[in-house]
């Protein structure tokens, strides 16, 4: 079992999942994927928003997480990304439905409104190779742009989320989870490593 400063991965990854879970959701893209005769239709949830956090000297701070799939003592947890501000989420995604939680792209309709600029998913611009055991606190510059994606087909899933300063464009953080569970986390320089 790997340990990060005295904590299992195991017990900070069921921490997360369990704060995101716990949300409600107060917003959500699309619907699920439909059977059509005896074939999974292809279900596609896409978001670009804009949200305001609390602002110091221009500059807002979000909390960046990647949960992979984890099966713990009290069940099974989907992979999970999520953009934070505090304790607020701000966008996040769920691979898989849990408890009462259903899978999907979500964000805060009360700090976040939808934008038409164009984001792209890529972590083009981010140093590399992603990060797969931490999680991340950044600074962007003003407002954040947030796009988030999820891609469910028969084959399984495909999840991203990109974060922008709105001031800039420039990229600040990139996450990804693909099938069967597995991603990471691009970040800027700038980022922290907060656990």
């Amino acid at each position: 079992m790997r340990v990060l400063g005295g904590v299992t991965v195991d017990s900070l990854v069921a921490a997360v999942i369990v704060l995101v879970v716990g949300i409600p959701p107060v917003g959500r893209v699309g619907g699920d994927s439909a059977l059509a005769g005896n074939r999974l239709v292809p279900s596609v949830q896409d978001m670009t928003v804009v949200c305001t956090v609390p602002e110091l000297h221009g500059r807002s701070d979000f909390h960046l997480t990647y949960s992979p799939s984890f099966t713990g003592p009290s069940g099974a947890y989907p992979a999970t990304l999520s953009v934070l501000n505090g304790k607020t989420a701000l966008a996040w995604i769920l691979t898989a439905t849990v408890q009462s939680q259903e899978k999907g792209v979500f964000v805060d309709q009360k700090r976040c409104r939808n934008a038409s600029a164009a984001v792209r998913l890529s972590h083009a611009g981010l140093p590399a190779p992603p990060d797969q055991l931490h999680s991340f606190t950044c600074l962007a510059r003003g407002q954040l742009l947030i796009r988030a994606r999820a891609v469910w087909t028969r084959r399984g899933f495909a999840t991203s989320i990109a974060v922008r300063s709105y001031a800039t464009r420039k990229p600040v953080a990139f996450g990804f989870i693909n099938h069967p569970g597995f991603g990471g986390l691009y970040t800027s320089r700038g980022c922290v490593r907060s656990s």
